[in-house]
């Protein structure tokens, strides 16, 4: 930072003062930032410019309950970490850079005891999750995932059409992001990401 620019803990204040020209400020310090982090990861640079606009919108709703001691980075990386992960939980999508990915994932979720333990509770809690699904949905996710069949087949296998076995995709994935959200460590999302599409 530049000896005159003004720190985050001041534009965070100037903020809550209700002064637009603060997030301005922010925003032109970590755009380009956050940017390259979740573009890198989804490889759409529209995508990655809107979740950038939520980030900051978010930011701005929720300024009088945002508290830091020195940087807004990694408030504002923790939140580019959701958007990566929203991003792919948002519809049927494939990884495009899962190695993007799996260094952090590596880097969080340790001891491997613990990311043993962790993965087992999670695949199990997942699975519960899927047997809550209606038949169709449950049968059309499991052949997808489990015995990774493409749409066409899936939908010959279960006489539905290549459209309704979309629909269910991503009513199954909708079903599974409302959970997932509620998870608050992106450890545990990653998680859930390798165990979804990492195939």
């Amino acid at each position: 930072m530049k000896s005159n620019e003004p720190s985050d803990i001041k534009l965070l204040s100037q903020m809550q003062d209700n002064n637009q020209k603060a997030l301005l400020s922010l925003m032109k310090k970590y755009d380009r930032m956050l940017f390259r982090y979740i573009d890198v990861r989804i490889n759409s640079p529209e995508n990655a410019q809107e979740a950038i606009q939520d980030i900051f919108l978010t930011l701005w709703n929720n300024r009088y309950g945002v508290n830091i001691t020195d940087t807004l980075a990694p408030y504002l990386y923790k939140a580019a970490k959701n958007k990566v992960v929203d991003y792919y939980l948002a519809a049927n999508r494939e990884i495009v850079n899962y190695q993007a990915l799996l260094p952090e994932y590596e880097a969080e979720v340790a001891p491997a005891a613990d990311e043993s333990i962790l993965a087992a509770e999670l695949q199990d809690w997942f699975s519960n999750e899927v047997d809550k699904m209606p038949e169709t949905i449950k049968n059309v996710f499991t052949l997808s995932r489990n015995e990774q069949l493409p749409v066409r087949d899936i939908a010959a296998r279960l006489s539905l059409s290549e459209q309704t076995v979309k629909n269910n995709l991503t009513i199954a994935l909708k079903r599974l992001q409302v959970r997932f959200n509620r998870m608050q460590s992106i450890s545990l999302l990653l998680v859930v990401l390798r165990i979804c599409f990492f195939r």
